[in-house]
């Protein structure tokens, strides 16, 4: 079945911990997964045929975290050419900043202008409101592999 890579970005774990989750249920669905928490722009080449998952939280004021902004750099500067690439969005944040989930929207954005294709829609997970969001990943995921499929 297809390759999903997992790109994390994280501060303090919860993005890793969700990515988790939801590679146990893409594998469990027979997806081959890679959790990829010191990604660098090259490593989104390697296989054309791969599909993006994207799972990070945000930072400071809205901002990409550190271990995944050279990725993101490159995806806004439309250095890479993801054209075809499927991909998904899982973002982490919380409700009472006033750019809630903004990372994850900065990477769905810069991924849509290199020429990926979204799958599905993008989850958003609220620190103030979900108390377990590597639970609310795993169910997402479930649900994202089946448009996966189309």
């Amino acid at each position: 079945m297809d390759r999903i890579q997992i790109i994390v970005g994280t501060v303090n774990g919860s993005a890793w911990k969700a990515a988790q989750a939801a590679a146990a249920i893409l594998q469990a669905l027979g997806y081959g997964t890679e959790v990829n928490e010191e990604a660098r722009p090259q490593d989104l080449l390697r296989d054309p045929t791969e599909t993006i998952l994207v799972c990070c939280s945000t930072t400071g004021d809205g901002d990409v975290p550190r271990n995944i902004y050279p990725v993101y750099a490159a995806l806004d500067n439309e250095a890479l050419d993801l054209c075809g690439r499927k991909y998904g969005v899982i973002a982490l944040g919380d409700r009472g900043y006033p750019r809630f989930a903004h990372a994850g929207l900065l990477l769905e954005d810069a991924l849509y202008r290199s020429g990926a294709m979204p799958v599905g829609n993008m989850l958003t997970i609220d620190a103030q409101v979900d108390e377990r969001p590597h639970y609310t990943a795993a169910r997402w995921a479930k649900d994202w592999s089946e448009a996966l499929k189309c």
